[in-house]
Protein backbone atom coordinates (compact mmCIF):
# COMPACT_ATOMS: atom_id res chain seq x y z
CA UNK A 1 0.00 0.00 0.00
CA UNK A 2 1.11 3.50 -0.79
CA UNK A 3 0.67 6.45 1.54
CA UNK A 4 -2.13 8.83 0.58
CA UNK A 5 -1.49 12.54 0.41
CA UNK A 6 -3.74 15.53 0.93
CA UNK A 7 -2.87 19.21 1.15
CA UNK A 8 -1.90 19.01 4.83
CA UNK A 9 -1.56 15.31 5.60
CA UNK A 10 0.04 12.05 4.61
CA UNK A 11 -1.88 9.00 5.78
CA UNK A 12 -2.60 5.31 5.48
CA UNK A 13 -5.79 4.55 7.40
CA UNK A 14 -7.48 1.29 6.49
CA UNK A 15 -10.48 -0.32 8.14
CA UNK A 16 -12.13 -3.72 8.02
CA UNK A 17 -15.91 -3.22 8.18
CA UNK A 18 -18.63 -5.86 8.49
CA UNK A 19 -22.32 -5.09 7.97
CA UNK A 20 -24.90 -7.74 8.94
CA UNK A 21 -28.43 -8.15 7.61
CA UNK A 22 -31.37 -7.78 10.00
CA UNK A 23 -32.02 -11.01 11.94
CA UNK A 24 -29.04 -12.46 9.99
CA UNK A 25 -31.49 -13.38 7.22
CA UNK A 26 -29.83 -14.90 4.12
CA UNK A 27 -30.96 -12.04 1.88
CA UNK A 28 -27.78 -11.48 -0.15
CA UNK A 29 -27.68 -13.61 -3.28
CA UNK A 30 -24.61 -13.54 -5.52
CA UNK A 31 -26.37 -11.08 -7.83
CA UNK A 32 -27.35 -8.77 -4.97
CA UNK A 33 -23.86 -9.10 -3.49
CA UNK A 34 -22.22 -8.11 -6.77
CA UNK A 35 -24.55 -5.12 -7.03
CA UNK A 36 -23.76 -4.12 -3.43
CA UNK A 37 -20.01 -4.32 -3.99
CA UNK A 38 -20.23 -2.16 -7.09
CA UNK A 39 -22.46 0.40 -5.38
CA UNK A 40 -20.29 0.43 -2.22
CA UNK A 41 -17.26 1.19 -4.40
CA UNK A 42 -19.18 4.10 -5.96
CA UNK A 43 -20.23 5.42 -2.53
CA UNK A 44 -16.69 5.16 -1.16
CA UNK A 45 -15.36 7.05 -4.14
CA UNK A 46 -17.97 9.80 -3.61
CA UNK A 47 -16.73 10.20 -0.02
CA UNK A 48 -13.05 10.36 -1.07
CA UNK A 49 -12.39 6.85 0.23
CA UNK A 50 -10.93 3.86 -1.56
CA UNK A 51 -12.57 0.46 -1.39
CA UNK A 52 -9.64 -1.95 -1.35
CA UNK A 53 -11.66 -5.14 -1.12
CA UNK A 54 -15.26 -6.25 -0.64
CA UNK A 55 -17.18 -9.49 -0.53
CA UNK A 56 -20.54 -10.71 0.62
CA UNK A 57 -21.98 -13.86 2.09
CA UNK A 58 -25.68 -14.66 2.44
CA UNK A 59 -26.14 -12.57 5.60
CA UNK A 60 -23.27 -10.07 5.76
CA UNK A 61 -20.85 -7.90 3.83
CA UNK A 62 -17.13 -7.36 4.44
CA UNK A 63 -15.30 -4.27 3.22
CA UNK A 64 -11.73 -3.07 3.48
CA UNK A 65 -11.64 0.68 3.02
CA UNK A 66 -8.96 3.34 3.10
CA UNK A 67 -10.28 6.64 4.50
CA UNK A 68 -8.84 10.13 4.85
CA UNK A 69 -8.19 11.35 8.40
CA UNK A 70 -10.87 14.04 8.18
CA UNK A 71 -13.70 11.50 7.72
CA UNK A 72 -15.16 9.70 10.73
CA UNK A 73 -15.55 5.96 10.06
CA UNK A 74 -19.08 6.07 11.52
CA UNK A 75 -20.05 8.66 8.89
CA UNK A 76 -18.96 6.38 6.04
CA UNK A 77 -20.71 3.40 7.63
CA UNK A 78 -23.92 5.40 8.01
CA UNK A 79 -23.84 6.37 4.34
CA UNK A 80 -23.04 2.80 3.23
CA UNK A 81 -25.82 1.23 5.30
CA UNK A 82 -28.42 3.82 4.30
CA UNK A 83 -27.66 3.99 0.60
CA UNK A 84 -27.01 0.28 0.07
CA UNK A 85 -30.29 -0.52 1.80
CA UNK A 86 -32.24 1.97 -0.35
CA UNK A 87 -30.72 0.82 -3.62
CA UNK A 88 -31.00 -2.91 -2.91
CA UNK A 89 -34.65 -2.53 -1.84
CA UNK A 90 -35.32 -0.48 -4.97
CA UNK A 91 -33.90 -3.02 -7.45
CA UNK A 92 -34.40 -6.34 -5.62
CA UNK A 93 -37.61 -5.74 -3.69
CA UNK A 94 -39.30 -9.07 -4.52
CA UNK A 95 -36.21 -11.10 -3.54
CA UNK A 96 -35.78 -9.23 -0.26
CA UNK A 97 -39.44 -9.52 0.74
CA UNK A 98 -38.98 -13.30 0.97
CA UNK A 99 -36.78 -12.72 4.03
CA UNK A 100 -37.59 -9.26 5.37
CA UNK A 101 -41.24 -8.32 5.37
CA UNK A 102 -43.04 -5.01 5.79
CA UNK A 103 -40.63 -2.15 6.33
CA UNK A 104 -38.01 -4.13 8.27
CA UNK A 105 -34.56 -2.53 8.00
CA UNK A 106 -32.09 -4.27 5.69
CA UNK A 107 -29.16 -4.03 8.14
CA UNK A 108 -28.90 -4.52 11.89
CA UNK A 109 -28.28 -1.33 13.82
CA UNK A 110 -24.79 -2.50 14.78
CA UNK A 111 -21.62 -3.06 12.77
CA UNK A 112 -18.04 -4.30 13.18
CA UNK A 113 -15.02 -2.13 12.46
CA UNK A 114 -11.31 -2.70 13.07
CA UNK A 115 -8.21 -0.92 11.94
CA UNK A 116 -5.88 -2.95 9.77
CA UNK A 117 -2.20 -2.35 10.18
CA UNK A 118 -0.03 -2.74 7.12
CA UNK A 119 1.37 -6.05 8.38
CA UNK A 120 -1.98 -7.86 8.53
CA UNK A 121 -3.73 -6.07 5.69
CA UNK A 122 -3.03 -8.83 3.15
CA UNK A 123 -4.45 -11.44 5.55
CA UNK A 124 -7.63 -9.43 6.12
CA UNK A 125 -7.98 -8.84 2.38
CA UNK A 126 -7.59 -12.58 1.73
CA UNK A 127 -10.19 -13.37 4.43
CA UNK A 128 -12.67 -10.92 2.89
CA UNK A 129 -12.20 -12.25 -0.64
CA UNK A 130 -12.77 -15.85 0.50
CA UNK A 131 -16.28 -15.21 1.90
CA UNK A 132 -18.13 -17.13 -0.82
CA UNK A 133 -15.83 -20.16 -0.85
CA UNK A 134 -16.87 -23.53 0.55
CA UNK A 135 -13.86 -23.56 2.88
CA UNK A 136 -15.15 -20.43 4.61
CA UNK A 137 -18.70 -21.60 5.33
CA UNK A 138 -19.52 -21.24 9.02
CA UNK A 139 -19.29 -24.50 10.89
CA UNK A 140 -21.64 -24.85 13.83
CA UNK A 141 -20.57 -27.40 16.39
CA UNK A 142 -22.93 -28.52 19.12
CA UNK A 143 -21.07 -28.94 22.35
CA UNK A 144 -23.71 -31.14 23.98
CA UNK A 145 -23.61 -28.96 27.07
CA UNK A 146 -27.34 -28.24 26.94
CA UNK A 147 -28.71 -31.52 25.64
CA UNK A 148 -31.98 -32.66 27.20
CA UNK A 149 -31.73 -35.39 29.74
CA UNK A 150 -28.22 -34.58 30.90
CA UNK A 151 -27.92 -33.77 34.57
Amino acid sequence: MEYNRKAHSVYLLTYHIVLVTKYRRPVISNEIGDFMKQHADYLCDRMNCEMISAETDRDHMHLMVSMPPDLAPSKLIGVLKTQLSKEVKKYYKSEIEKYLWNDAPFWTSSYFIATTGTTIMEKVKEYIENQRTDNHKRKYVKSGKYKKGKQ
